[in-house]
């Protein structure tokens, strides 16, 4: 259904700390910005899936359609990618063999700010990789030596000398190529043709990052230090990249023998069905071990995953924060100290050797609040909060403030942008750093901040604790996500030389390549490990993650935010028996639910094991803004307790029923935990299930959606599209304008969608090609736009001008599409055509 496209407007100031570095999200919802034709369309890329057993021969009945087929991806995935208009596309789909046209959507770049770094300035990834104890593998030897880590990402500065300073044989970053040019980028029609060629070098920044997390060998030592690297380069300088161009790379690094491939990178609130995590789950058929961010959507909300992350069985991780994270230093002689800041994109950097004028207090700084102090020709001393910065950088500066700092109105530091640059740095620093400069201000003390080029640790207010950013699960099929977590808010590694050698950024993009790392160690140790057992290793030895919001509610962060929990890379490397599987979704439903683990031992002695359960906190109510709910489930086991001789295997069987006071709508889970009696190690595993259900979750009900309107404009760099409300007698010209829009939100992921348009003079009904597995909508207001003359694309000159009705149908997740009580419906107040 080309016709769907975000309509969202993310104010600067809702922005969450350092996420823009990480992996990736929002994606488009099925269509690029492109304004379609009314004839046929602009060609545009169509993944096109076959049925089980055919191939790319089934195009050859295509008869006269136009369309060139760009890559046939013959190994991770049965189908290609082709280049058509919207009418072409679904006349492909009406072929036999083809089993469904997928939207080639857009994956949001990574925003890996350049910094500032000192080679000393390594504490962030020591310490990270301290928590999961890669250091002490390192101290028996185990470093990744002979394990080859395919990045697929922005590329890699093979010139830096933690990543062995060259590239091709002999280097350690050993083999790669550009898909795309530096130039590329999906979201802007006219870079959106890829120009590939075969020097990976990376200008963005991300790609680099996240190969020191895995291995550097430097100045910053990352999680296996001796492995080698390819490098496969899908975004350009900046800007977005397709899911063809991803699995292009997906295939790439199977062909180049990559024995694990890290994607840090992914595509929101979707479902394991969609084609780069089919192909990620592929790879793993094919002995490629593949670690994914589960996604940096956490403050929306549950079901907010990313694919390929969701992928049945791609490695999701998920982030805690390290206690510290190193950032550019300001120091202030009045406290006799130095304080952390982030400059906000995109104003000026403060230069080295500078200093501010005396900061004086001016308020909140939103365009209607009162002036505290007056700034002209000091520094404006701002909080955080109401309004974006921008509005509160133009405030200041209007005012004669020579630069602003804002100071944060919860825990911790964060980063952000969006200001239009006014000639004057704007920086982002703490609260409590903050509050203290505002108490020296409000005294006459005058504070001011030197710049002199070092760099201070700053704590995390989550160290330990699970990301605030950190996406939860499950997947919109109610599939057990993430798998396990690692350290990922605050992480210091290698960033192209160009741009400072090195920088703390935050993101699942950091905890999953530490994940990529860790499984590079165990196939160091033990080659053969099946991409399953590697990842059943890590998930078994994983230590739970607190819950640190509100003790009295329970102990342990939600199973289906953390997995099984912090990686342990000692206790995986040890341990000697597997319980299997490591994730479960228990299904929906209100009464108890039954499951099995299998427990297999490897142990050269025979061994009694108990098992035992914790629970972890449920989530409760709305999927954005969910409530927290101590889960309480009954479980049991049979049997509790067992004794395993070497090579020997044994089914449990588990029953968890939920508690009598979990509210209804609620995601719960637990971990279960088979402890060995007399020593070894612990083997964990967990779960994770709906109370209540799935069914019944709405998607269209909305107090201001669904309804009509009509497309204003687009912005430009954005892409988004700006919408107004339809005048009284209004009508639409399919050639001439205004561009008619349904705009709908979806309250919960569909499992499809269908539109069709009705003739209110005739009862014709002209209906087009569904989409399925779309995401959710991401925000509490958050829509997307139907457009009217995006579907006539599909099927030129179908609509004839007169009174017409649209029609907006979806189908529950999970829900049965022969069963009408599982879809809901919308039909809009007629509109008049003309021609």
């Amino acid at each position: 259904m080309p016709g769907l496209r975000t309509f969202r407007t993310v104010p600067d100031s809702w922005r969450r700390p350092l996420a823009a570095a990480a992996a990736l999200p929002l994606l488009a919802l099925a269509a690029p910005a492109a304004q379609a034709e009314p004839d046929a369309g602009p060609a545009r890329v169509w993944l096109v899936e076959f049925t089980e057993g055919a191939d790319a021969s089934v195009l050859e009945g295509a008869g006269d359609l136009d369309f060139t087929v760009r890559h046939d991806f013959e190994r991770i995935w049965n189908g290609v990618s082709v280049e058509a208009d919207p009418a072409t596309a679904r006349r492909l789909g009406q072929l036999g063999a083809v089993e469904r046209v997928w939207s080639d959507v857009m994956f949001a770049g990574p925003d890996a700010r350049p910094g500032v770094g000192v080679p000393e300035a390594q504490p962030e990834l020591a310490q990270a990789i301290r928590t999961t104890r890669a250091d002490e593998a390192h101290d028996r030897g185990v470093t990744g030596g002979g394990v080859e880590v395919g990045i697929i990402d922005t590329g890699i500065d093979y010139t830096h000398p933690d990543l062995g300073g060259c590239f091709g044989d002999g280097c350690r970053v050993a083999y790669g190529t550009d898909f795309v040019g530096d130039d590329f980028d999906s979201d802007d029609p006219d870079l959106s043709e890829p120009a590939p060629d075969d020097d990976p070098a990376d200008c963005g920044g991300h790609g680099t990052h996240v190969a020191g997390i895995v291995g550097a060998d430097g100045e910053v030592t990352g999680v296996a230090p001796d492995v080698r690297f390819g490098a496969y380069k899908v975004f350009g300088c900046e800007g977005s990249t397709s899911a063809e161009v991803i699995m292009q790379a997906m295939e790439a690094a199977l062909e180049d023998g990559m024995d694990v491939v890290n994607l840090s990178l992914g595509q929101s609130y979707q479902w394991p069905g969609y084609p780069t995590a089919v192909a990620a789950d592929k790879l793993t058929e094919e002995g490629v071990v593949v670690v994914a961010s589960m996604g940096n959507d956490g403050e929306t909300g549950i079901y907010s995953g990313s694919a390929p992350g969701v992928g049945e069985d791609v490695i999701a991780v998920a982030s805690t924060d390290n206690p510290a994270q190193r950032m550019d230093a300001a120091f202030v002689p009045a406290l006799d100290r130095s304080i952390g800041y982030r400059a906000i994109s995109e104003s000026p950097e403060p230069e080295t050797g500078t200093a501010t004028d005396a900061l004086v207090w001016l308020g909140r700084a939103c365009a209607d609040d009162p002036s505290e102090g007056d700034v002209d020709g000091k520094a404006a001393l701002v909080v955080r909060g109401t309004c974006t910065f921008n509005e509160k950088y133009a405030r200041a500066v209007a005012e004669g403030a020579t630069s602003v700092v804002v100071y944060n109105d919860r825990p911790g530091p964060f980063g952000g942008g969006g200001v239009e640059d006014l000639g004057v740095p704007i920086i982002a620093i703490t609260d409590t750093d903050g509050k203290d400069l505002q108490d020296l201000a409000s005294i006459g003390g005058a504070p001011v901040l030197e710049f002199d080029g070092g760099t201070v640790l700053v704590d995390l207010p989550r160290g330990g604790l699970a990301s605030s950013f950190t996406a939860y699960g499950p997947a919109p099929d109610l599939s057990f996500k993430p798998d396990v977590t690692a350290p990922g808010g605050g992480i210091w590694s290698t960033v192209p030389v160009a741009d400072g050698s090195y920088e703390a950024l935050s993101g699942t993009s950091m905890s999953s390549p530490h994940v990529a790392g860790a499984a590079a160690l165990l196939l160091d140790a033990e080659p053969r490990l099946h991409p399953r057992d590697v990842r059943t290793r890590l998930a078994n030895a994983a230590k739970p993650v607190p819950w640190g919001d509100n003790p009295d509610l329970g102990e342990l962060e939600a199973a289906h935010r953390q997995g099984t929990g912090l990686i342990d890379v000692i206790d995986a490397l040890d341990a000697e028996a597997y319980l299997y599987p490591t994730g479960v979704n228990t299904g929906d439903g209100t009464g108890p639910r039954t499951f099995e683990l299998t427990l297999t031992s490897h142990d050269p002695d025979t061994r009694d094991y108990t098992m035992t359960h914790r629970a972890t906190i449920a989530t409760t109510g709305d999927d954005r803004d969910p409530g927290f709910h101590a889960a309480e489930p009954n479980v049991t086991f049979e049997p509790k307790e067992l004794r395993l001789h070497p090579g020997e295997s044994a089914t449990i069987e588990v029953t968890v029923e939920p508690g009598a006071d979990l509210p209804l709508g609620s995601v719960f889970g637990g971990r279960i935990t088979a402890r060995p009696e007399g020593g070894g190690e612990s083997l964990s595993a967990a779960y994770s299930g709906y109370h209540g259900d799935y069914l019944s979750i709405p998607i269209l009900e909305h107090p201001d959606f669904p309804h009509l309107a009509a497309v204003v404009a687009q912005d430009q760099e954005t892409h988004e599209f700006e919408y107004r409300d339809l005048a009284e007698g209004e009508t639409f010209s399919l050639t001439e304008g205004p561009v008619l829009a349904a705009l709908i939100f979806l309250g919960h992921q569909p499992a499809a969608m269908e539109v069709s348009a009705t003739n209110a003079r005739t009862g014709e009904v002209i209906v087009w090609d569904r989409e399925e597995f779309l995401p959710r909508s991401p925000g509490p207001d958050d829509a997307v736009g139907v457009h009217l003359k995006d579907l006539v694309a599909q099927r030129p000159n179908a609509l004839e001008p007169g009174q017409w009705t649209l029609t907006v149908r979806v189908l529950r997740a999970l829900g049965d599409e022969d069963d009408p009580a599982h879809w809901e419906q919308w039909t809009s107040p007629e509109f008049t055509l003309t021609a």
